[in-house]
């Protein structure tokens, strides 16, 4: 018996060693998606009238987007002017990216199928949509929103002036061994009158207005302070500890000063940094109003500071951008306009025992025009899922699991649906997902401690009860 009991221990331990392994190895059960959008009007009061738009949201070949899945979606509209006059129509396309990626390669705009020119413009944070752990926001696709951000008008700051002039401070340093040195500036300011950007430091620590930058150095560098408003005074010290406790004389240093515009200083971190190679397309007030923004969020909650790994965070925070582009249309002419992008889902596996994805796509652009009628919607799905199992529009099943819609007029609601491995959600599927939500990276350990309890308890229990039949 007891060799039993080991035996069945011993199996417990193997078996939960191996599923901590595996689970570990797995994916999160929720990566956050973005919404998708029809294009909209610049100008409300337009003529143009769109006598049908054919929606495709291509996943049959999924392109792997982390973990969750991702595919093609192409609007393709036939539009018409009315009236007798030509009319050069912009129009505006708003989508969801980062800065840091390859922001347009997968985006195509064509009126008749020639391609179309546009200018990229920068909006607003998305903070929480789709994210797990906090309240959903939706990501604002409202036109008046949009509108807002598509202006080549420089931000105007609460903390400084555009054009107004600061003290940048150049710091060579060189440690004169091999010896790495913890190089440290200690100041004092007053966020009311001075206000502080940083480069090259990787230390921050402030008590009232006394406050230390620091950074390891091994090799020479140059390290960089802009003071703007009242100066400040530098006291330099170098240390061979992460404590800054054991100084060091092992290096020297040279300070040289110069009066610097503000916005010239961050256009030349934009060029340091291959923004404006990497985006030609991003005109420089658009890059300026990104970066002072930035400047005048961080002044206000960090009482006056910013490094330079709070502006180049810009480059990676999600956010709406537009592209804006103008179609033209002669009297009584009829356009083909087609918007084509790369568009990823939400990944939900909380509720369920497999994967739910979900898509949104914005339709309430499309309000803005003058008519607007005859939306189709087609939705190939992707291999991984390849079942609709929640959709707000009642959506018609064909061969190779096509789902198509066919509507008259606009619907009331933007448009969403969520694929699944299988053609309907069960009980059980609920079930596991009810213990990945309450459990989760644990479940596959608590599933296994409870089905191997239940076997070792079966096991004991055969034992006993033959047992006591031998002893009758």
């Amino acid at each position: 018996m007891k060799k039993l009991r080991v035996g069945i221990v011993f199996v417990m331990v193997i078996f939960l060693l191996v599923s901590s392994i595996g689970y570990a190895n797995s994916g999160p059960v929720f990566w956050q998606g973005y919404p998708a959008s029809d294009i909209m009007l610049i100008d409300e009061n337009s003529s143009i009238e769109v006598q049908s738009e054919e929606l495709i949201f291509d996943f049959s070949d999924s392109d792997d987007f982390s973990y969750t899945i991702g595919g093609r979606v192409t609007a393709t509209y036939q539009m018409v002017n009315p009236t007798d006059e030509h009319l050069s129509v912009k129009m505006a396309f708003p989508f969801i990216g980062r800065l840091d990626n390859s922001l347009l390669e997968e985006i195509t705009i064509t009126a008749d199928d020639d391609i179309l020119p546009y200018e990229l413009y920068i909006g607003d944070v998305v903070n929480s949509y789709g994210n797990s752990r906090q309240e959903e926001k939706e990501a604002s696709f409202d036109f008046a929103n949009i509108i807002k951000t598509i202006t080549n008008e420089p931000y105007e700051a609460k903390s400084f002036k555009e054009n107004e002039k600061g003290k940048l401070y150049l710091i060579e340093v060189k440690p004169t061994t091999d010896q790495e040195i913890n190089f440290a500036v200690d100041f004092s300011f007053d966020f009311e009158e001075t206000k502080i950007i940083t480069y090259g430091f990787n230390r921050y620590e402030r008590k009232d207005h006394e406050t230390r930058i620091a950074s390891w150095c091994r090799q020479p560098q140059v390290l960089e302070i802009f003071v703007l408003g009242e100066d400040i005074d530098l006291s330099i010290n170098g240390y061979i500890d992460g404590e800054l406790k054991k100084k060091t004389d092992l290096f020297t240093y040279h300070i040289s000063t110069e009066e610097v515009e503000l916005r010239k200083y961050l256009m030349e971190y934009t060029h340091n940094h291959s923004l404006e190679q990497k985006h030609p397309m991003i005109s420089e007030t658009q890059l300026y109003n990104l970066y002072a923004k930035s400047l005048d969020n961080h002044f206000t909650r960090n009482m006056g500071y910013i490094s330079e790994h709070d502006l180049k965070g810009q480059e990676y925070y999600m956010r709406v951008f537009t592209l804006v582009y103008t179609v033209d249309f002669s009297e009584k002419d009829e356009k083909e306009v087609s918007v084509s992008y790369r568009a990823s889902g939400t990944m939900d596996r909380r509720q369920t025992a497999k994967p739910l994805y979900t898509f949104d796509y914005i339709l309430n652009p499309a309000k803005n025009w003058s008519d607007f009628k005859n939306l189709g919607i087609t939705i190939m799905p992707p291999k991984e899922a390849p079942y609709i199992v929640d959709s707000n529009i009642e959506l018609v099943k064909g061969d190779n699991n096509l789902y198509t819609a066919s509507l008259a007029d606009l619907p009331e609601e933007d448009l969403s649906f969520t694929f699944y491995e299988n053609e309907e959600i069960t009980l059980l599927d609920m079930a596991a997902g009810s213990l990945y939500s309450s459990f989760g990276y644990l479940t596959p350990l608590v599933l296994g401690a409870v089905v191997l309890f239940l076997a070792a308890s079966g096991i004991m229990g055969i034992r006993t009860f033959k047992r006591k039949k031998r002893k009758q």
